[in-house]
């Protein structure tokens, strides 16, 4: 386990699954992305949708928490999942039967949108950073991140995720994720693609430590 800026990060194991649930649907409540997608039964279903991202990406080591769960960063590694694909397509199979078609229709908009401002090549893809309310503003966002923001500097490789409102655009922005291009979601929120280009670790600019608001 290491420190990152006076929190404890480890990376998650599978038996961390109900805590970083609650930890993430607690967090997206107000998310213009997932409210659009989940739709007025965000409550119901906001869990089962957390559950399937963190199984889709907690076996390849890439998912980063405090030690006590308040906060998680769920990362894709360049290339994309190393999950198998039949194991991936079971995952959502499952979500689908829970959510509904009219949740996977919007989740497919949704999908459809960010593929097409995607770039070609590696980049190390965020698709979940979350902080459970009570913990805001302590720095735990900024904690979890830097692990993979490290080995990305280190690889010289871009990092990447999306968002769906103007204050997490913000504090994206001054960790790095400066470059932005607009995503078009038929009848959705209005979202950006962040992209961080790889930073020298000796480079005294590097603003992975900026004040945490997430």
């Amino acid at each position: 386990m290491a420190s990152v800026a006076g929190a404890r990060v480890r990376r998650a194991r599978p038996a961390d699954r109900s805590d970083v649930i609650a930890t993430v649907a607690a967090a997206f409540g107000g998310d213009p992305a997932w409210g659009f997608i989940l739709g007025p039964e965000y409550e119901r279903v906001a869990p089962h949708f957390a559950g399937a991202l963190f199984d889709l990406r907690v076996g390849s080591g890439d998912v980063w928490v405090t030690d006590d769960l308040a906060a998680v960063a769920m990362w894709e590694p360049p290339g994309g999942s190393p999950l198998a694909p039949e194991a991936a397509e079971a995952i959502w199979g499952a979500f689908g039967d829970v959510a509904g078609a009219a949740v996977d229709q919007r989740l497919t908009a949704y999908d459809s949108g960010v593929a097409a401002a995607r770039p070609t090549g590696p980049f190390w893809y965020l698709g979940v950073l979350a902080t459970r309310p009570d913990r805001q503003g302590e720095g735990l966002a900024t904690a979890v991140l830097s692990p993979v923001l490290e080995v990305a500097d280190r690889g010289g490789i871009p990092c990447c995720l999306e968002t769906s409102t103007a204050a997490n655009r913000g504090f994206y922005e001054a960790r790095g994720f400066t470059i932005a291009t607009d995503v078009h979601i038929a009848d959705g929120p209005t979202t950006w693609w962040l992209r961080r280009d790889a930073q020298d670790p000796r480079d005294a600019s590097d603003h992975r430590y900026a004040p945490d608001h997430r």
